[in-house]
């Protein structure tokens, strides 16, 4: 066959591909936000403490580490199709199963769709690191982009839903949604070409094991400190005065939004040797809306400083997986498997530590001082990447 022809169905069966991942990845930003905007909800069908209801954090979030865990065998067994496949088929059933009247019930089908997540939202950025090549991180701006699409999507659904008392139908149509993608992408034929494994980049830079650790923690501390604001700004809005009606639960349409903005902006700014800044820079945002958080008392300013810390998170994300792929190289695929394991613990604990403390003091916002201090410790952690990995 001619490699003009071996060349022109490779790009036609890439961008199938990459349709196909980048328009799931908007089910799967409902999909992971869901929680946040109906929890309100779901602590007045049960009379749920604050501390109680953060196990449907650590539910949603704990068990998507055993879905990251599986991946480093998943992925090299059976191809990125089954695997997709079979994380957003969890992730509907489980979805669906939020409907129950039950609370046990309720746990149990966050932890389906939790494991579900696990699987689709590691190795969607897993994906596009093994294809974007150099591009990595305008490329994985973007498929984070669609993510936020789906985000900031879910509450103003909440919230309509919740007008017309019709939450039970609203989680079974997102539901369906998923049930959906998982189908489609048995049709798509995803697996990466050998030549877009070996695009340029992914030779290994041995970093050092400091380096190891602190790119861990990073991961760990953002994804938690990302899951706590946007988890708890439903609530937290309920909770201050000037919040009309239901628009508390648009709570957390504001930081998702605000991610969202800085999404679309990061792939159009050079970030050539400029990464550790868009991350310091965005970690300094983040830590001064975070810090205002705790002074406000009206529903629009808790909706301004949500939107300004999703401003200043927007872009952390994406770098560092970026730095993940130059660290580890060709091992990103298994390694990557830890880092996103460890993304996964800090999103299930951390907002789970929010609520125990809001429970403790009887008052959010103390416990809000928890993504505030992540903030700060990230900012030092960022000193341990040597510029071999940032640049």
């Amino acid at each position: 066959m001619p490699p003009t022809e071996i060349s022109g169905d490779e790009i036609s069966r890439k961008r199938a591909a990459s349709v196909a991942i980048f328009g799931a990845f908007v089910v799967a930003g409902v999909a992971t936000t869901l929680l946040g905007p109906i929890l309100p909800a779901l602590i007045g069908r049960w009379s749920l403490s604050d501390e109680r209801a953060g196990l449907f954090f650590i539910c949603q979030f704990g068990t998507s580490l055993a879905g990251v865990a599986s991946l480093s065998a998943l992925i090299p067994r059976f191809g990125y199709k089954p695997t997709f496949s079979a994380g957003y088929g969890a992730v509907a059933f489980g979805i669906a199963g939020l409907a129950l009247p039950n609370y046990v019930a309720g746990l149990i089908a966050t932890c389906l769709y939790g494991y579900g997540l696990g699987l689709v939202l590691p190795a969607s950025n897993l994906w596009v690191a093994e294809v974007a090549g150099t591009r990595r991180v305008a490329a994985l701006s973007v498929l984070n982009l669609t993510w936020g699409m789906g985000a900031i999507a879910c509450s103003p659904g909440v919230l309509i839903a919740q007008r017309h008392a019709a939450i039970p139908l609203f989680v079974s149509f997102v539901a369906g949604l998923a049930f959906a993608v998982s189908l489609i992408l048995l049709a798509v034929d995803l697996e990466p070409t050998s030549r877009a494994k070996e695009a340029e980049g992914f030779d290994k830079i041995d970093a050092g094991k400091i380096t190891t650790v602190a790119m861990g923690a990073l991961f760990f501390l953002y994804v938690g400190v990302e899951n706590s604001v946007g988890g708890w700004a439903a609530a937290l809005a309920k909770r201050t005065s000037g919040s009309p009606g239901n628009f508390w639960a648009l709570g957390p349409m504001f930081f998702w939004g605000g991610l969202l903005l800085g999404r679309a902006l990061v792939p159009v700014v050079s970030l050539r040797k400029r990464e550790k800044l868009l991350v310091t820079s965005g970690l300094a945002l983040g830590l001064f809306a975070g810090v205002a958080l705790l002074k406000v008392t009206t529903f629009a300013g808790v909706a301004a400083c949500v939107l300004l810390s999703g401003i200043g998170y927007a872009g952390i994300y994406p770098v560092l997986v970026t730095w993940m792929a130059k660290h580890f190289g060709q091992r990103a695929r298994r390694i990557g498997s830890v880092m996103f394991a460890l993304a996964g613990l800090g999103g299930a604990v951390m907002p789970w530590v929010v609520g125990f403390f809001s429970t403790r003091f009887d008052n959010l916002r103390v416990g809000m001082v928890v993504p505030v201090v992540s903030c700060c410790l990230m900012l030092g952690l960022l000193s341990l990447i040597p510029r071999s990995v940032s640049t």
